[in-house]
């Protein structure tokens, strides 16, 4: 009896393990995507208004007169991923600030603005989730997670590594 329920609660940890980090990640093939919060189901948006520039933050997860949630991906040379604007000119993309607030902006080109895309999902049925991690190729410092936390103004920032995995719902937009 013991031994058996020291394999239930043994299972019970591997599962709650696979859910919490899946082992079979890959990056993200280029395309137009959301990134929804896994919590509430609001998503990553930028603003359309003052030439697609400002702060990024949570809201619904469609395309509105002043908001956007799609987001273009797009492998650059050195190995990194643009997450940037579709069809802005100039192109303006995700960056991070020197507070690791989330912002769009022109260059797409400086290191603000590189990033590793990752997506798995916890197995059949589950939701795809991604990974998004500011990784500039300089291996500066400012490497981090893209995070949704109540507690910072607009909920969304760099976080610093190492923290606990944080994954978005990775949704495809047909364009």
């Amino acid at each position: 009896m013991r031994s058996r329920i020291i394999a239930v609660v043994a299972a019970a940890a591997a599962a709650t393990a696979a859910v919490a980090q899946p082992a079979h990640a890959a990056p993200v093939v280029d395309g137009v995507y959301r990134f929804a919060a896994l919590q509430d189901g609001k998503c990553l948006v930028w603003p359309k208004t003052h030439a697609s520039i400002g702060s990024v933050g949570l809201g619904t997860c469609t395309e509105s007169a002043s908001t956007s949630a799609h987001w273009q991906v797009h492998k650059r040379p050195n190995g990194t991923m643009e997450v940037s604007t579709p069809g802005s000119n100039p192109r303006t993309c995700l960056g991070v600030n020197t507070d690791y607030r989330l912002r769009v902006n022109e260059p797409c080109a400086d290191k603000y603005a590189e990033w590793t895309v990752t997506s798995g999902s916890a197995g059949p049925g589950s939701e795809v989730w991604a990974d998004i991690e500011h990784t500039p190729a300089d291996g500066s410092n400012s490497w981090g997670k893209v995070v949704d936390i109540p507690e910072v103004t607009g909920r969304v920032v760099v976080r610093r590594v190492p923290i606990e995995p944080h994954y978005w719902e990775l949704q495809q937009v047909s364009q």
